[in-house]
């Protein structure tokens, strides 16, 4: 059938936590079940995020899931990374 991506954006201390790799590994496999066919995941640092939005040159190497594709953060314009800060902050 027909199915939609899932974007999600988790932060690293979730994941970090105990039972956090477990947990999301339940997570992957209850959407695969459920005729999932495709998560755009970002595993991130709120904090890192805010200050790559801040200035692109402190992360160089911050790499995200942009529905779709994957990019460098920095590469990506000011009224571009606003959205993903916007949704990290709420999802937080």
């Amino acid at each position: 059938g027909n199915t939609t991506p899932l974007q999600i954006e988790l932060d690293q201390k979730l994941v970090r936590s105990i039972g956090g790799v477990d947990a999301l590994e339940a997570f992957i496999m209850a959407h695969n079940e459920m005729g999932g066919t495709l998560i755009n995941m970002n595993v991130l640092s709120k904090e890192q995020v805010i200050e790559a939005h801040e200035d692109p040159n402190r992360h160089p190497d911050l790499m995200i899931r942009v529905t779709g594709y994957s990019a460098y953060f920095r590469s990506l314009s000011r009224e571009y990374r606003q959205p993903i800060v916007d949704r990290i902050l709420a999802e937080s």
